[in-house]
């Protein structure tokens, strides 16, 4: 059986030219040659502000965490998980 294709027309090849001429600015203008993104200058700036929201979070709850063992929690005369007692705080 033969393949059969559409014929574009005068509209048509204008559309399709049209289109090659977007795809190719897009193509210039986000992707590597490899076909992998370009992230450029403001990817840096987005990596290092989402950086340091992330510590900025960490370390709030890091606060909270290292507040609320100091005040809640005390070690256990229990051995740890290596099978050993915790060494007794008053010797």
């Amino acid at each position: 059986m033969s393949e059969y294709q559409l014929k574009p027309g005068k509209i048509g090849e204008k559309i399709i030219e049209g289109y090659q001429k977007i795809e190719d600015k897009f193509t210039e203008t986000f992707l590597e040659e490899d076909s992998s993104l370009k992230t450029g200058g403001m990817a840096q700036k987005v990596t290092a502000a989402y950086q340091k929201i992330e510590d900025t979070i960490v370390g709030g709850y890091q606060k909270i965490e290292d507040t609320f063992v100091d005040r809640f929690l005390e070690k256990s005369g229990e051995p740890s998980s290596d099978g050993q007692k915790p060494a007794d705080p008053k010797n």
